[in-house]
C-alpha cells in the first residue's frame, strides 16, 4: 500500500507542476500579448506622454522555459507513473526539454533587454523623448516615462497624476493637458 501511496503522490505532483507550468506559459502568452498592443497603440497615437513598460519583455522567456517545463513534467507523469519506465526515448527527450527550459531561463532576461531596445527605438521614432530618471514614476523600476515635450517631465500636475503608471493615467494626464490648452486658447481670444 505505502508503494502505491508514493505513486499516487508522485502523479498528483506531477500533473500539478504540469498544470502550473502551462498555467504560467498562457499568463505570460497573454501578457506579452497585451503588453505588445498596448505599446504598439501608445506610440502610434497622438499621446504627449507614453509609458513603456519591460515587464512583459519578460514573456518570451517565461512562454518557453515553462512551456518545456510542463512537457518535461508531463513526460515524466507519462514514463513514471504510466508506463513505469525509462526508454531511449524518454531520457533525449528529458535533456532536450531540459536544455529548452535553460534557454528559457537565459531568454527572460535577453528577451527583456532587446524588447525594451525595440520599444525605445519606436518611441525615439515617433517623435517621443524618456524622461530623466527620477522624475517621474520614480518607484517603479520596470517602467519609464515618454514624452514629446521635454517639460512635461518637470510638470507638477503631471507629476501629481502619474503614480502607478497605467493606462487610465496616462489617459487622465492626456484630458489633463487639453484642458489646459483650451484654458490657454480661452485665455488669449480675452
Amino acid at each position: 500500500m505505502n508503494h502505491q501511496q508514493q505513486k499516487i503522490k508522485l502523479a498528483v505532483t506531477s500533473l500539478f507542476a504540469f498544470f502550473l507550468m502551462l498555467a504560467m506559459g498562457i499568463a505570460a502568452s497573454v501578457l506579452l500579448t497585451s503588453g505588445w498592443h498596448q505599446h504598439t497603440n501608445a506610440i502610434a497615437s497622438e499621446s504627449q506622454l507614453i509609458i513603456i513598460s519591460s515587464m512583459h519583455g519578460y514573456g518570451p522567456g517565461i512562454i518557453v522555459g515553462s512551456g518545456a517545463g510542463a512537457l518535461l513534467f508531463l513526460l515524466y507523469f507519462m514514463y513514471r507513473c504510466i508506463y513505469q519506465t525509462e526508454t531511449q526515448f524518454f531520457k533525449k527527450a528529458e535533456k532536450i526539454l531540459a536544455s529548452f527550459a535553460v534557454i528559457g531561463l537565459v531568454a527572460i532576461f535577453v528577451g527583456r533587454h532587446f524588447l525594451t531596445s525595440h520599444w525605445q527605438s519606436n518611441a525615439y521614432a515617433a517623435g517621443f523623448t524618456p524622461c530623466p530618471a527620477m522624475t517621474l514614476l520614480s518607484n517603479r523600476a520596470t517602467m519609464e516615462v515618454w514624452v514629446r515635450n521635454a517639460a512635461l517631465c518637470f510638470d507638477a500636475d503631471v507629476r501629481r497624476i502619474i503614480s502607478r503608471g497605467t493606462p487610465d493615467e496616462m489617459a487622465q494626464v492626456e484630458r489633463h493637458l487639453q484642458a489646459r490648452q483650451k484654458q490657454q486658447e480661452a485665455r488669449q481670444k480675452l
